[in-house]
């Protein structure tokens, strides 16, 4: 089983100091393995890199801090098929029924049904 983690999950996760690592292995009671598809990489570097100042401080900051903690956990970045990064996502959640998607997107919430996210507590849920 993958473990698929989002752009918008990891920025939350790093502005707000959760390890989502341990809060994922506390939750769930089965092998996985965490990836990260690599058009989620390449948003998180324009993020960092915004020059346009269309990013605020606080987003450039988590997504460094989103992408070193991907390289430094071992985090593997994946290929996948999509033109966008919602849809390589969802792509990549389809190739196995058991795939789960972390994020707090709301559309993709919808079009996957079972994801992990967190909750008004900040801790990982899984849904159904």
């Amino acid at each position: 089983m993958k473990i698929i983690l989002d752009t918008n999950f990891l920025i939350y996760t790093a502005k707000e100091k959760i390890d989502y690592i341990e809060e994922l292995s506390n939750l769930l009671n089965e092998d996985y393995q965490l990836v990260v598809p690599e058009k989620v990489v390449k948003e998180l570097t324009s993020l960092k890199n915004d020059k346009l100042k269309k990013v605020s401080g606080k987003d450039k900051h988590a997504a460094d801090l989103a992408l070193k903690l991907l390289k430094s956990n071992k985090i593997k970045e994946i290929k996948t098929k999509g033109k966008t990064v919602d849809e390589s996502i969802i792509n990549l959640s389809k190739e196995n029924k058991k795939n789960i998607v972390c994020t707090l997107d709301r559309e993709m919430r919808k079009t996957l049904g079972r994801v992990i996210l967190l909750n008004k507590n900040k801790q990982l849920i899984l849904t159904s």
